[in-house]
């Protein structure tokens, strides 16, 4: 039973080796995948695709580029820092005229000695 059902499935292979489908069928499944394609583009949220693409990027730029990158942007915000930094003596704030305060040391006492203008508290918990 084997032997004839080994024979029919080599011809039915042998006739489905010569069948061919239409322009037809090939347009419509053209046309259902890109649609498929879409439909999954739409469903995968904005940052999961702005992730990729990134990912994408940085996998096509060579390293050294973005080290390089990295340290020209340091130096420009170093540079920039430092040329507007205040300089002393320059500025809205240099014309005001300061009164100097006269130090006045407290009395020296002892801490540890109670107040002599007070009782002393005794409360028991």
């Amino acid at each position: 039973m084997s032997d004839e059902n080994f024979l029919r499935v080599q011809q039915l292979i042998a006739l489905k080796r010569h069948e061919q489908p239409d322009d037809a069928y090939f347009e419509e499944f053209l046309d259902e995948f890109h649609r498929r394609q879409r439909q999954e583009l739409l469903r995968r949220s904005s940052f999961s695709l702005f992730c990729e693409r990134l990912g994408t990027w940085f996998s096509g730029t060579n390293k050294w580029n973005i080290v390089w990158g990295g340290g020209l942007a340091y130096a420009a915000l170093a540079t920039g820092f430092f040329l507007c930094w205040p300089k002393p003596g320059t500025g809205s704030g240099s014309g005001l005229q300061t009164v100097p305060v006269k130090h006045v040391p407290a009395e020296r006492r002892d801490m540890l000695k109670p107040d002599e203008d007070k009782q002393p508290l005794h409360e028991v918990y």
